[in-house]
């Protein structure tokens, strides 16, 4: 018999909704401690953040500065977090944090009322997942793509009940009318919903009235048209992206390059099992077939919603309209979690039919086995959250030394990082030297050294470092530069913080 795994006999063992609670507890404070942190903003976060203080919203229609790409929706919801609650790190990563925590519910709810209980397998290892809680106080869209992902799929099955109300094909429609604006990979997700209807309209024989298929249909493309004309026609259209990202595009025919297949596979299994651990990283691909499968054969309409957004973000990545990468993967996370959790499910309904404490225990064994890495990750995380870069002791360093007259170099990496801090340390603009952005690290390098020696003559120049520039070395960075900096001047004063480092300079002979 096909059916959810829910069975009485593992009711009694767990309460789901008591263990469902749990995880969500954990997953709120392993995000919270991360958010908390009150690490630096990273040098991709303050480009954004620069572009979200300094624009209009109208200006943030337009093509952004510092080789920046977000939905605009998101761009918006974060400029008015900001004008009603201050201009601050803590802030713009408010929404992102907002989406992390609503997520965690999420998948709880589709899996418990869909997949039954071990779904909580799956709300487990999302509630753990260091990439997932990461980018809970990340500010970029990733997060809340995977929160966008998982409402509009929860949206979308409430769609395929026996007897749908006119009132969940209204949320659906507005919902995702409006998720369009905010997240690039909801057409992914709807475009999948669509299919899921026709197919239960046509092929399974639903009544789900034609008017309501229409009306969805007209209101997602009509937004998603007027977004395309208003700001992602610029992006799609950029020549730095596409130079940026060209290698993480599909190639055609994929089976041209088959290391760079499993090389994305690879970097899927990473933020996916939380770390590339070889006695478990077929899983993903073992369960998640018969996950796919049993869903087919179970709910196929579902299985449309879940598995569908996959085919599409392959297509557009073909298309070379959207990168596979890790956090751009972020959001396939869940719905692959929830495939797996319904192919664990089906190998103890099958086994069960033969020996339910066998099934019990095999489950259990390949729970607890996926689960180790996420628990040791999550342990880590909460006692070390992660950060890329500390600026901040930086920027309040120079605040305290620096001199009038002093020159300030910004190496290209550090300039958003410190353009966004300078004000809260009370830091100008005025002797600043920004460094040169050039696509290809070794010009880059080559015109910071050049920079140096042009800077010969002046008594006080601080370099600022931020996310270890490129140095075609060996060794250690940090050391690579100080070398080339003693050849041209005299250090006077130093400071290393988080991959970050402003080192004072005489460089007058």
């Amino acid at each position: 018999m096909i059916g959810k795994f829910s069975t009485g006999q593992i009711k009694s063992i767990v309460k789901p909704e008591l263990v469902g609670w749990l995880f969500i507890t954990l997953g709120f404070i392993l995000r919270m401690r991360q958010y908390l942190s009150y690490r630096s903003l990273s040098g991709d976060e303050a480009s954004l953040a620069v572009n979200i203080v300094s624009r209009s919203f109208e200006g943030l229609t337009e093509p952004l500065g510092f080789h920046q790409a977000a939905p605009v929706g998101f761009l918006y919801i974060e400029k008015l977090l900001m004008i009603l609650l201050g201009n601050a790190d803590y802030i713009l990563r408010l929404f992102p944090l907002i989406s992390g925590i609503l997520a965690v519910y999420l998948i709880h709810r589709i899996g418990l009322d869909h997949f039954g209980t071990v779904g909580i397998f799956a709300l487990s290892m999302f509630a753990l997942n260091s990439w997932q809680v990461y980018y809970t106080s990340e500010l970029k869209q990733y997060s809340s793509d995977v929160m966008v992902t998982l409402l509009l799929v929860y949206l979308s099955i409430r769609c395929l009940k026996e007897e749908p109300r006119n009132r969940d094909f209204i949320w659906l429609g507005v919902m995702g009318a409006i998720a369009i604006w905010v997240s690039h990979v909801a057409i992914f997700i709807l475009a999948g919903a669509g299919l899921a209807l026709v197919f239960e309209k046509y092929v399974q024989k639903r009544r789900i009235p034609f008017t309501w298929l229409a009306g969805l249909a007209a209101a997602w493309l009509v937004s998603f048209g007027i977004d395309y004309l208003v700001a992602l026609q610029d992006s799609a259209a950029n020549r730095y992206f596409q130079t940026f990202w060209s290698k993480a595009f599909l190639p055609l025919p994929p089976w041209s390059d088959v290391p760079w297949l499993v090389n994305i596979y690879y970097k899927f299994v990473l933020i996916t099992l939380n770390g590339t651990d070889t006695s478990m990283d077929h899983m993903i691909l073992i369960l998640g077939f018969i996950g796919g499968c049993s869903l087919l054969a179970r709910r196929p309409g579902m299985a449309i919603i879940v598995i569908s957004p996959f085919i599409m973000t392959l297509i557009a990545s073909a298309w070379q309209k959207y990168p596979l990468s890790h956090r751009f993967m972020l959001f396939l996370v869940p719905l692959t979690l929830l495939l797996m959790a319904e192919g664990i499910g089906r190998i103890y309904l099958l086994v069960a039919g033969w020996q339910k404490h066998v099934a019990l225990v095999l489950s259990a064994v390949l729970i607890v086995a996926l689960l180790f890495l996420p628990i040791k990750n999550a342990i880590s995380g909460f006692r070390f959250p992660a950060t890329i870069t500390e600026i901040k002791p930086i920027m309040k360093f120079i605040e305290e030394n620096k001199k009038p007259g002093d020159i300030i170099y910004l190496h290209y990496l550090s300039v958003p990082s410190f353009i966004y801090y300078a004000p809260f340390y009370h830091l100008d603009m005025e002797n600043a030297i920004m460094g040169v952005d050039r696509q290809d690290p070794k010009k880059a390098l080559d015109r910071f050294l050049t920079d140096v020696k042009d800077l010969r003559g002046n008594d006080r120049v601080w370099f600022v470092m931020a996310e270890p520039p490129y140095c075609g070395c060996e060794g250690d960075v940090n050391e690579y530069f100080i070398n080339y900096f003693d050849k041209n001047g005299t250090m006077l004063d130093s400071i290393l913080s988080t991959n970050s480092a402003a080192y004072l300079y005489d460089l007058n002979p």
